[in-house]
C-alpha cells in the first residue's frame, strides 16, 4: 500500500498548497481520500491514470475536501475520456448536483454519467459502517461529530494494513476516533487533521499518547494555529511511543 498526499493545505489561501487530498494506491488500483485539491489536473501530474481510479471517499460535506470533483468532472466528462468508471461516496450535504448544473447547465445528467458515479453513504453508526469492500480495500465510515454534521473518519483495510484518515475534528477534539486508544492491534498509520485544534494542548496530546500506531501523520495544518516550532515539540513529546511526521504536498509513504 502506498499513499501519495497530492494536498494537505488547511485552506486555499496558501502559495503553491492545495487542499486535503491523499491517493491510496494498492498495486494499480488507486482510491482518493477527500478531493479538496483539482483532482483531475493533479492525477495527470503524478501520472496516476484515470482509469486506475477505483473509488473516492469524501469524509465530510465543506467544500475544501470535495471542491476538486469539479476538475475531474470537467476532464473525465467534458473530454469523455474512456476506459473510467468511478465510484464517488460522499455524506450528505455535498452538492452534487449542482456542481452538475455549473459544469454542464444540465445537459449531462449526473446519476446516468458512464464514468463517475455518485453514492451517498448514510451517517455511520457509533462503531462505524463499512461503506465500500471491493475484496483489495476495505473502508469503514466512523462518526466524528460534533466537528459538522456528517463528518467522518475512514478506516482503511487492506493487505493485512490498518490505516486511519481522521477527516477535521473539532475544537481539541472530543470526537476523536475511539478506536485509536481501544484497539488490541496498533493501526499501521494515523493521519490526522492539524486546522482546527492546537495540537501541543493537553487535551489533545493526551489522545495522541493513547493512540495505537505504528506512526502518526499531521496534514491539513493551519500553521498560525500549529506553528512549526509547535509541531517539533509534538515530535518530541510523541517520539518515545512512535514517530510524527509533519507533511506537505506531494508527501508519499508506503506500508
Amino acid at each position: 500500500m502506498k499513499i501519495t498526499f497530492l494536498g494537505t493545505s488547511h485552506g486555499m489561501t496558501e502559495k503553491n498548497a492545495f487542499c486535503a487530498t491523499a491517493v491510496v494506491s494498492i498495486g494499480e488500483r488507486h482510491y482518493v481520500i477527500d478531493a479538496g485539491a483539482p483532482l483531475g489536473t493533479l492525477l495527470q501530474n503524478y501520472d496516476i491514470p484515470f482509469s486506475g481510479i477505483r473509488a473516492i471517499f469524501i469524509t465530510h460535506p465543506h467544500h475544501d475536501h470535495f471542491l476538486g470533483l469539479v476538475d475531474l468532472s470537467s476532464l473525465v466528462e467534458g473530454f469523455r475520456f474512456q476506459n473510467v468508471s468511478i465510484d464517488v461516496y460522499h455524506p450528505e450535504g455535498v452538492p452534487i448536483a449542482k456542481m452538475y448544473d455549473f459544469l454542464y447547465d444540465g445537459k449531462i445528467e449526473s446519476q446516468d454519467s458512464e464514468r463517475l458515479h455518485y453514492h451517498l453513504y448514510q451517517d455511520a453508526k457509533p462503531d462505524g459502517d463499512v461503506i465500500f469492500d471491493d475484496g483489495v480495500l476495505k473502508v469503514t465510515a466512523i462518526p466524528v461529530e460534533p466537528y459538522v454534521p456528517h463528518s467522518h473518519a475512514f478506516l482503511l483495510e487492506a493487505e493485512g494494513k490498518k490505516v486511519l484518515f481522521s477527516g477535521d475534528l473539532h475544537k481539541d477534539m472530543p470526537d476523536y476516533p475511539a478506536v485509536l486508544e481501544q484497539t488490541d492491534t496498533p493501526f499501521d498509520l494515523v493521519v490526522v487533521e492539524a486546522a482546527h485544534s492546537v495540537l501541543t494542548g493537553e487535551p489533545v496530546m493526551a489522545h495522541f499518547r493513547a493512540t495505537k500506531t505504528k506512526r502518526l501523520i499531521i496534514q491539513h495544518r493551519n500553521p498560525r494555529r500549529n506553528t512549526d516550532e509547535m509541531m517539533e515539540k509534538v515530535k518530541e513529546d510523541l517520539a518515545p511511543l512512535y514517530p510524527v511526521f509533519v507533511i506537505g504536498d506531494g508527501y508519499s509513504i508506503e506500508l
